[in-house]
């Protein structure tokens, strides 16, 4: 009889668990992609402290919805001052891609524990990546709204290369949009290209795929400069190829700033510069499979 209810216990015990993990798994999918949308889609207002290597930097950041056009404004804080320093547009919550679901073949997706950030209730979600080609990455995201209050981004040594906290929040209902206003046109900064036929890859990092096409104006008379922006559906990279002559790096090396890694190479007699929040060795992957065909 002892045998038979061992037996039970642990039949029910494995269905339990069979059950647990992917219902798990969905509701961190579920939060993860209502925190990509909220991002773009609430109206609020605080200041944050972001890490990047070595370097600590707080902001200000502003962001609103009107009409369905986005407004986001984001200051460098003075360090220990409080005061407004200059503008930082290369820091912006709302760059954040939208979750892709090719990202479930490389990022396995769990629920953490609770946190309390910013004088709100957090929910911890973890992406944790099924082999060596990117980072971990874990968000507490608060479930009510949304809103993305803390993220890190972890290497392989389980060194925290990336991070934000937000020191203090505002929220607030975004207007219903008014069907007689006409929002302003959006100049593009860079304009889009069909998809590469010239530039192709022959092999890609598992998860990887082209998901843009690019160019960018010369500088001071330059060609243009393409940019293929690949992703995982949870992190992007970005090749920029400049075309021969172009000023620029012409051996292969690879720098590191904190969770950004650059790898620059040669294809073709083009100048290749790989960017992205991944290891060196994944934009080396990238870079080899890269092909020019004429």
């Amino acid at each position: 009889m002892p045998m038979i209810k061992h037996s039970v216990s642990v039949a029910v015990l494995a269905a339990v668990l069979g059950w647990s993990a992917p219902s798990m798994a969905n509701e961190a999918g579920d939060l993860l992609a209502k925190m990509r949308s909220a991002v773009h889609t609430l109206n609020y207002s605080g200041t944050l402290v972001y890490s990047q290597g070595n370097d600590l930097s707080n902001y200000q950041i502003s962001h609103t919805v009107e009409n369905g056009a986005e407004k986001e404004s984001v200051v460098h804080l003075a360090q220990g001052s409080g005061m407004e320093g200059d503008t930082a547009e290369s820091f912006s919550l709302a760059k954040l891609q939208q979750v892709q679901p090719q990202m479930e073949e490389v990022y396995a997706l769990d629920l953490g524990g609770k946190d309390f950030v910013a004088n709100r209730n957090c929910q911890i979600v973890v992406a944790r990546p099924r082999d060596k080609m990117r980072y971990l990455q874990r968000y507490c995201i608060e479930p009510e709204s949304g809103m993305l209050l803390k993220y890190s981004l972890v290497d392989r040594s389980h060194r925290s290369v990336e991070q934000l906290m937000f020191t203090a929040l505002e929220l607030a209902a975004v207007a219903p949009a008014d069907p007689a206003a006409t929002p302003a046109p959006v100049v593009p900064a860079v304009a889009a290209m069909p998809p590469s036929t010239d530039w192709v890859f022959s092999t890609l990092p598992a998860g990887f795929q082209q998901v843009q096409d690019l160019q960018q104006a010369g500088v001071n008379g330059q060609a243009p400069v393409r940019q293929i922006i690949l992703s995982d559906g949870m992190t992007s990279v970005s090749v920029f190829i400049a075309p021969p002559g172009a000023p620029g790096i012409l051996e292969s090396i690879g720098l590191s700033a904190g969770a950004m890694k650059i790898y620059a190479t040669e294809v073709a007699q083009h100048q290749v510069t790989l960017v992205g929040e991944v290891p060196v060795a994944t934009l080396q992957s990238i870079g080899a499979g890269l092909q020019y065909v004429h």
